[in-house]
């Protein structure tokens, strides 16, 4: 169900399910932050930014999980963008922000930008999340079924990017696809996944 109102303790969650994850052994880009409220702090305003946007779909009322996806050709109007400015900025000082963008310039481009560059649709996916008290009950299939629905209703693959070997091995078993990684050094890779329309199969 796409959203129309939004709950801030449900934001909360989101903020803190992806700031305070437990990546193990792994170094996730959460290192790329500088602290893991200000990670949180991010995914705050990046669930303000799709919620303005119309981008933001849940699995009920209840919310048990969320996803924010974008259609071929829609568009994130400025102004929805600034809760994303506000949360990235407000996170982090200059000096924080630019050893950010300089971590992520090291891993070229993702799948969205290739295939921007190729001219192809995609659905992109680029928030997934099941708050933590209803984690392990099945929901996250329920979350991606809602892109995958949509993405076969167009005939576009679905893609997103995650940044641990846990998280997408998730996704795999779900039934995407490994299309590459994109290496940051010690601070870690992110995953390009994609899962193609079922009347497309792969």
């Amino acid at each position: 169900m796409k959203m129309e109102t939004l709950d801030e303790r449900a934001v909360t969650d989101i903020g803190h399910a992806f700031g305070y994850y437990d990546y193990g052994g792994e170094h996730g880009l959460i290192d790329a932050f500088p602290s893991r409220e200000a990670a949180a702090a991010f995914i705050r305003g990046y669930v303000r930014m799709a919620f303005q946007s119309g981008m933001l779909y849940a699995t009920s009322e209840k919310g048990e999980g969320y996803i924010a996806y974008k259609r071929p050709g829609e568009k994130i109007r400025p102004r929805s963008a600034l809760p994303l400015a506000r949360g990235f900025l407000g996170a982090m000082n200059p000096r924080s922000f630019f050893r950010f963008a300089r971590i992520m310039a090291n891993g070229g481009p993702g799948l969205d930008k290739r295939m921007d560059k190729e001219k192809k649709p995609y659905l992109f996916v680029g928030m997934v999340c099941v708050r933590e008290p209803f984690q392990g009950k099945g929901y996250m299939r329920k979350v991606m079924d809602l892109a995958f629905s949509e993405g076969s209703r167009l005939g576009v693959p679905v893609i997103l990017e995650t940044d641990a070997q846990s998280k997408c091995d998730k996704y795999l078993h779900l039934g995407m696809e490994l299309a590459g990684t994109r290496r940051f050094g010690e601070h870690g890779v992110l995953y390009d996944l994609i899962k193609y329309p079922d009347a497309m199969g792969s």
